[in-house]
C-alpha cells in the first residue's frame, strides 16, 4: 500500500484534481488568484480528500469520487480492478458510455506497470469514504 501511497499523492498529483478543496483552511500554499502566496504549509484537506467534486472546462467535467463505495468497498464508483486498469489504461469510463475522459491523464497512467496500477487501486480501497466538497477549479 506505500507504494499505492506514493503514485497518488507524491507522483501523481491526485490531491489536486479530486481533493475539493485541495488544502486545509489556512494552509494553501499559493494564495488567492492573483494575491500574494499565503505561504502555507500545503497541508491537505482531510474531511474532503480525494472524494472528487472539482470543476473543470469544459463546462461539465466534474472529478469523480476515488474514495472507497461505503458498500461495496471499491473505489471510484464501485469498480473492480478490470474496471479501474481499462479506465485507466483508454481513458474510457464504461459507466459513463464509454465516452472519453478528456480531463484526467489517463494517457501517462496507461503507461504503468499492472503492479503500479493495483498499488493505486489497492490504496483507493483502503483510504477513508469521503464526500466531496465544494470548489470551482483545481487546486483551490
Amino acid at each position: 500500500m506505500g507504494i499505492g501511497s506514493y503514485l497518488v499523492n507524491a507522483v501523481g498529483g491526485y490531491v489536486d484534481c479530486h481533493s475539493c478543496p485541495t488544502y486545509a483552511p489556512g494552509h494553501n500554499p499559493y494564495g488567492l488568484p492573483f494575491g500574494p502566496p499565503q505561504g502555507g504549509d500545503g497541508q491537505v484537506n482531510a474531511k474532503n480528500f480525494l472524494a472528487g467534486g472539482v470543476v473543470f472546462a469544459p463546462p461539465g467535467v466534474i472529478s469523480a469520487n476515488l474514495t472507497p463505495d461505503p458498500d461495496s468497498g471499491l473505489p471510484e464508483e464501485g469498480h473492480t480492478f478490470a474496471e479501474f486498469k481499462h479506465l485507466l489504461r483508454t481513458g474510457r469510463d464504461a459507466d459513463e458510455g464509454n465516452r472519453i475522459l478528456q480531463v484526467m491523464p489517463w494517457p501517462v497512467y496507461r503507461h504503468m506497470t499492472d503492479e503500479d496500477l493495483r498499488s493505486i487501486y489497492l490504496y483507493l480501497k483502503a483510504i477513508p469514504h469521503a464526500e466531496p466538497g465544494q470548489c470551482v477549479a483545481p487546486g483551490q
